[in-house]
């Protein structure tokens, strides 16, 4: 079985640690975050610096055995939170 792509925005709880998910709600139902695989920066320098978009990228477990792979969209407007695919065991 190969990654589901989701690509829905999702609110998301911060952990003590800043910026790092402590776990989110996607479609009424929410998810604990047991542990952040992977974490990656990622920088877009091709704009101007006011047009520019960077993300956060985290590979995630959640409590309940599920492997999720988010990111944080941070550039012009608001912020937010992409809930992107959800991933097999085997591609974490």
């Amino acid at each position: 079985m190969m990654a589901r792509f989701i690509s829905e925005e999702v609110e998301v709880e911060i952990g003590p640690q800043p910026g790092i998910p402590a776990g989110f709600t996607w479609r009424d139902r929410r998810f604990v975050v047991a542990r952040v695989l992977a974490h990656q920066l990622r920088l877009d320098h091709e704009r101007r610096w006011y047009r520019r978009r960077h993300r956060d990228w985290f590979v995630v477990q959640t409590e309940t055995g599920e492997f999720f792979k988010l990111y944080r969209h941070r550039g012009p407007g608001r912020s937010y939170w992409v809930l992107y695919e959800e991933l097999d065991a085997e591609e974490t």
